[in-house]
Formats: C-alpha cells, sequence, structure tokens
C-alpha cells in the first residue's frame, strides 16, 4: 500500500513537471519547430480528443478564422465536378422526401380551392339569373315586395345578414326555375351517359366472350324499362343519401323537406315516383317552380318537398353588383 501511494506521488510529480517544463517550452519554443519534429499520427492516437476539445475556446478560435479567405481558396467548381450527382440522387427515396414536403397537399388543396372558387362564380351567375326571373314574375303577378317567403320556415335564419358592400349571402333561400332546369339536365346527362357506357360495356364483353350483341337482342320495350328503373335508382338514391343529385350538387341546390328538414327517405320516393307526371300535358307540373311562392312543382308539393340554395361547406351567396344594386335599392 506504501509502495503504490509512493508511485501515485511521484507520478503526480512528474505530470507537474512535464506540465510546467511544456507550458515554458511552448512560450520559447517556436511550434512551427516542435511539429517539425513530431509524428503527428502517433501523438494523435495518444491523445484524448475529446478532453482537447473541451479545454479549446471554440469562439475565440472562430474568430481568428479568415472565412472569406478561406472560401475564397476553395474552388467550388472542381469540388463540384467531384460529386457524383446520379450516385447521390439514387440514395434518395424522392417520393418520401416529396411526401414529407407537403407539396402533395399543397398542390392539392390550391386545386380544390381554385376549382371552389371557379364553380361558386358560376353559382352565384345562376343565382342572379334566378333573381331576376323571379323579381320579373312577381312584377306581372303584382306581388307587393316581400310578400313572398325567400325560404323554407326552418332555414329562415339560415343566411347571415347582409353587410353593406358584401356578397349576399342566399343559404336556405327557394331555388329558382334556371338552376333547376340547369340542374335536371346536368343528371338527364349523367342517366344517359352511365346507361350507354353500361350497355356498350356488356356488349363488348358478350362480342369478345360469347361471339354474340346483347344489344341487337334486347326489344326497345325491354330497354326502355331499364333506362326508367335506372332513372328512379340514380334520383331515389341520390335523394335518400345526399339530400342532392350530382347535377344539383354541381348547380349548389340540395332537396329539403317543405319546413327546411332534412327530407326523409319516403319524401324521396314519393317524389322521384312522381317526377315523370311533372312533365305531363306539356310540363303542367313545372309551372308553380315559376310562378308559386314557393317554387314547387309537381313532385314537390305531393312529395312534401322544396329546393334551395346550398353550396355545400361555403356559403351560398349573390355576385357583388347585384349585392350592390340591393344596397342601393335599401337606402
Amino acid at each position: 500500500m506504501v509502495d503504490s501511494m509512493s508511485r501515485a506521488q511521484q507520478k503526480g510529480f512528474l505530470g507537474r513537471v512535464a506540465g510546467a517544463v511544456t507550458e515554458r517550452v511552448v512560450d520559447v519554443v517556436d511550434p512551427d519547430i516542435v511539429l517539425g519534429h513530431v509524428d503527428v499520427n502517433t501523438l494523435v492516437e495518444k491523445v484524448d480528443v475529446q478532453r482537447v476539445l473541451e479545454r479549446i475556446d471554440l469562439e475565440a478560435l472562430l474568430d481568428k478564422v479568415d472565412l472569406d479567405a478561406l472560401l475564397d481558396k476553395v474552388d467550388l467548381d472542381a469540388l463540384l465536378g467531384k460529386v457524383d450527382l446520379n450516385a447521390l440522387l439514387a440514395g434518395v427515396d424522392v417520393e418520401v422526401l416529396v411526401r414529407r414536403s407537403g407539396i402533395p397537399e399543397i398542390v392539392a388543396d390550391s386545386t380544390s380551392q381554385l376549382a371552389g372558387s371557379t364553380l361558386d362564380v358560376v353559382r352565384r351567375q345562376l343565382a342572379a339569373l334566378d333573381f331576376w326571373v323571379n323579381r320579373a314574375v312577381d312584377t306581372l303577378m303584382r306581388r307587393p315586395t316581400g310578400s313572398v317567403p325567400l325560404a323554407p320556415a326552418g332555414l329562415v335564419a339560415t343566411s347571415s345578414p347582409a353587410e353593406v358592400g358584401a356578397r349576399r349571402e342566399v343559404t336556405g333561400h327557394y331555388a329558382g326555375p334556371v338552376g333547376r332546369a340547369l340542374a335536371y339536365a346536368l343528371d338527364t346527362v349523367v342517366v344517359t351517359l352511365i346507361y350507354t357506357g353500361t350497355g356498350a360495356t356488356f356488349d363488348w364483353l358478350a362480342r369478345s366472350l360469347m361471339d354474340t350483341s346483347l344489344v341487337a337482342e334486347v326489344e326497345t320495350w325491354v330497354s326502355a324499362v331499364l333506362l326508367t328503373a335506372w332513372s328512379f335508382l340514380y334520383f331515389f338514391g341520390s335523394l335518400a343519401v345526399a339530400g342532392r343529385t350530382p347535377g344539383q350538387a354541381l348547380v349548389g341546390l340540395r332537396v329539403v323537406a317543405r319546413d327546411g328538414a332534412t327530407l326523409a327517405p319516403l319524401s324521396a320516393f314519393v317524389r322521384t315516383l312522381v317526377l315523370p307526371l311533372s312533365f305531363l300535358l306539356l310540363g303542367l307540373g313545372l309551372v308553380g317552380v315559376v310562378i308559386g311562392r314557393e317554387h314547387r312543382a309537381l313532385h314537390d308539393v305531393v312529395g312534401g318537398s322544396a329546393v334551395v340554395l346550398d353550396f355545400g361547406d361555403r356559403p351560398a351567396e349573390l355576385p357583388g353588383p347585384l349585392s350592390r344594386f340591393l344596397d342601393h335599392q335599401e337606402i
């Protein structure tokens, strides 16, 4: 134990002497001369780099480095010329990189907003046309201003109060004949295209697999029954599930109960069933859409429904010029 303590004391004494001598040597001898006689690699292997870095004042060291002069000596063209970009990019998962950057979400949001804004412009113009048609009808029928209800009882408070200079919100207001006619025309196109496309697909499969034509063998009355059944399923299914058909959704319309509540499946069924009757006698059942106070057709009356303006997740509005015109009229 004594010998061990003695050796520890001797080691400590020698360390202090070596430190003093090293400090004196550093003060007197040129460091370049010392480094010229030292094997740096061997020295680095024996040095605890972590302890050295802990004792170095990095801020003071960086203050003495002329970064501008250092960068001036770097040939960036030569440096980049040695970089194999193909090999570098080969190890990069571009798909993951793009997904993590959020670019797809940004593009999707921008596209959705642009499409929604463009669609809303068309919807507002249709609402404006319906406004002028309704005003012309009210004038011809000598209806006092304000005597015609704007919306079902349950949707009267749906629209926000009109602000001067802003577009007027008409969410929940009765839809007019222009918008409803366009919506029905779009639905007719969709029904026809799907029916025709489905028939053509089955006919092609029959020709390919059985070398026979289904279309040529189907009787006209069978085709008419199939088209009628498909049309009924299209309109009824759309109203029962979503409260609007695809055509009505594009135009910005929604079918509700007469009091403004959600349309019940039974009402949707009856409304769809009576829809063809509205076109009988030169469309006599559709006259109510033009001159009726609530713009209800025969199938609306029988089904206990009404059609209102509804742009979905955005407020239904009139165009700015028409809104300002109404502002001036109320002043």
